[in-house]
């Protein structure tokens, strides 16, 4: 019976320790289911109500950039430009997500996109402009004329001359800050601008009927976005996230390689990411209302928030300068960009040719943006490996455009070549407090699972390890003393000669 007690004893060691390494083998695919459910996008669940209805919204600051001497430059009164910034203008982004359809089927959820700007903070200006300040920049319908006419015969050229003087365009406006980012202003030449331009279909953007302004559709149509196609990851967990167009979620998947970057796209758009990210690993993301293509390259270790996160610095932004702008690259644009439709920003795109070409930081001088933050600092993402949540997030951009002499527009003839700063923003997103608590409790979990079963394997060890040593013991601990015992070594019994005395 002893010895069936001590293998019970040693085999309690052995399943505690089998277990405590089952469970720390297993726990991180556990964890990892619970944070599936965590992230799940199916209708009815918690995220799904959030992406829905964002209750943390991103601020954005714009500066725009007043041209002070401008009569004087176009009057070749002065021989360098100055502009001023003005600004922050603050708003906070509110977006809704309509049109919403699960599609059982393939796990994705199709939807449209709609954006709206609220001002917020003391130094910003109203929805529809009238009360913000007003700015001198050049004008923008004029020098769409003129951009599109180098491309164009004579005679367009000559036709295009005759409206912006019967239109009576000037080279620079003066208007309401809160009308050239949002509300946008409809311009009479507009109509005959698209007349005379859409047919020839080389360029888009004046083709289509809205207003002008730098953030087009914004607070003022509220416009949806085209339909785009979210994967859930129902299917395979290293998808969730990643977003398709109409033209890529029609296409075969197996094609994805086929796509043309104008035609669609198919990939991360910064808003959901996928769990386990490897910080070796670039991570390719699509923003479609700005038409960017952007590479998230590990930077370093940030903690926000009491989470330790990876920072990914933005290194390939491409910028669009006037070179740019060729035929040549123009016929290659399918391979260069993507495809923007009637939401978003101004274009941002040279599919669209609109005279408008984002700064990279060499471009940017001290006196137009003295508060401009160097690359590594102004575009980052934190993101939590694990879960892949975003932590924080900052991106932003600087846009200008040129005036350039033009010989067969007689509003150009005469003006000077010169670069000329438009605009800039930056948009900040941080995790809320109370998501990074919920955050902080999940990733408190996957620490104690692996303490407990890592407890349990100790707990088993020492089990077996005491048994062993108690068993030991036991075989050399020395036997009692004979004082201690008593021992019959044999009797016998004497018949005193009564036996031989009955034979006689």
């Amino acid at each position: 019976m002893g010895c069936c007690r001590w293998y019970l004893v040693v085999g309690l060691g052995l399943g505690k320790v089998g277990t405590g390494l089952i469970f720390l083998f297993a726990w991180r695919d556990i964890f990892d289911i619970l944070v599936t459910e965590e992230k799940s996008l199916l209708p009815g669940s918690m995220l799904y109500k959030e992406w829905r209805r964002p209750t943390e919204r991103p601020s954005w600051q714009f500066y725009v950039y007043n041209w002070s001497n401008a009569q004087a430059v176009l009057e070749h009164q002065a021989s360098s430009a100055s502009f001023e910034e003005i600004g922050p203008y603050q708003y906070e982004e509110v977006a809704e997500v309509v049109d919403v359809k699960y599609h059982q089927a393939n796990g994705t959820l199709s939807y449209r996109k709609r954006t709206f700007f609220r001002p917020s903070g003391p130094h910003s200006t109203t929805t529809n402009g009238t009360e913000a300040e007003r700015i001198v920049s050049v004008n923008f319908v004029a020098l769409v004329a003129s951009q599109l006419g180098h491309s164009m015969d004579y005679s367009v050229q000559r036709e295009l001359s005759f409206m912006l003087h019967n239109f009576r365009q000037t080279v620079t406006v003066t208007r309401p800050i809160g009308q050239l980012l949002f509300t946008g202003y409809r311009e009479p030449m507009m109509e005959p601008l698209r007349k005379l331009v859409c047919p020839t279909k080389r360029r888009s953007v004046a083709c289509q009927d809205e207003r002008l302004a730098y953030f087009r559709t914004f607070n003022v149509t509220r416009r949806a976005s085209e339909v785009y196609s979210l994967d859930v990851g129902l299917k395979d967990r290293s998808t969730y996230g990643t977003v398709r167009s109409w033209g890529a979620a029609a296409a075969v998947p197996a094609a994805r390689g086929e796509f043309h970057p104008c035609d669609g796209f198919a990939d991360l758009t910064g808003e959901f990411f996928p769990s386990r990210i490897e910080r070796d690993q670039a991570i390719a993301i699509v923003l479609p209302e700005l038409c960017r293509r952007l590479t998230l390259e590990f930077d370093r270790e940030q903690l926000v928030a009491g989470i330790m996160g990876f920072r990914y610095a933005v290194r390939l932004v491409r910028p669009f300068r006037s070179a740019q702008m060729s035929e040549s690259i123009m016929r290659s644009c399918p391979d260069t960009s993507i495809r923007l439709g009637r939401y978003g920003i101004l274009n941002t795109n040279e599919c669209n040719g609109f005279p408008l070409y984002e700064s990279d930081q060499a471009h940017v001088s001290s006196n137009e943006s003295p508060s401009f933050a160097s690359d590594s600092d102004l575009l980052y993402y934190v993101l939590e490996p694990t879960t892949g949540t975003v932590l924080e997030s900052n991106f932003g951009l600087t846009y200008h455009t040129f005036l350039r002499p033009n010989e067969h527009i007689a509003l150009f003839q005469s003006v000077p070549e010169l670069r000329i700063p438009l605009f800039r923003f930056a948009r900040y997103y941080r995790l809320s407090e109370l998501k990074a608590a919920k955050l902080r409790q999940l990733l408190h979990l996957l620490d104690v699972g692996h303490q407990i079963a890592l407890a349990g394997c100790v707990a088993g060890l020492t089990i077996i390890l005491i048994a062993v040593v108690y068993a030991c013991w036991k075989a050399q601990r020395p036997s009692k003393t004979n004082n201690d015992q008593y021992r019959i070594i044999g009797m016998q019994l004497s018949d005193g000669g009564r036996e031989h005395n009955l034979l006689k």
